[in-house]
């Protein structure tokens, strides 16, 4: 039986030479904030109420950056047995930058014991972390020129 696509969205905010991030295990990876498009939920409201679920910030959403898939049987179900599509934008801080720590912080569903916390990342820092999914090259790409032209991805990303 094939299971059908879970549809996620992310925000990449990147502010005073920062990058809002969730932080799991205290560092032990990372990914940008956002989760699944509910029912009845257009996709750039599902980044609104993310956003603030994950990080008690508003933001406002822009241009899409890329579109990364997740297929299980090509990637040994690295993240699990859900085909993903993730979709992903380019947003803007609206309001104080001041990060409130969530009421129900997200869990590693692999791991319940891991869970996140939002964090402001340095830029400059980026380059030591591990990002869940992978996606590290093109976000330091776009944050270094500014252009991230729209692409698709897909996970495992080969070099």
């Amino acid at each position: 039986m094939t299971k059908s696509h879970r549809v996620s969205a992310r925000a990449v905010v990147i502010h005073q030479n920062k990058l809002l991030l969730n932080e799991f295990g205290g560092g032990l990876y990372y990914n940008l904030p956002g989760g699944g498009v509910e029912a009845g939920e257009l996709i750039k409201e599902a980044i609104l109420r993310e956003v603030m679920e994950e990080t008690g910030l508003k933001v406002e959403v822009g241009k899409m950056l890329y579109v990364l898939e997740y297929e299980p049987v090509y990637c040994d179900n690295l993240h699990g047995e859900t085909p993903r599509i993730c979709i992903a934008f380019e947003c803007t801080l609206k309001g104080d930058a001041n990060i409130k720590t969530p009421t129900v912080p997200d869990k590693n569903p692999d791991n319940p014991a891991i869970i996140s916390k939002p964090v402001w990342m340095p830029v400059e820092n980026l380059k030591n972390i591990e990002y869940v999914p992978y996606i590290h090259n093109n976000l330091m790409a776009f944050i270094e020129t500014g252009v991230f032209e729209p692409s698709f991805l897909s996970e495992p990303l080969s070099n």
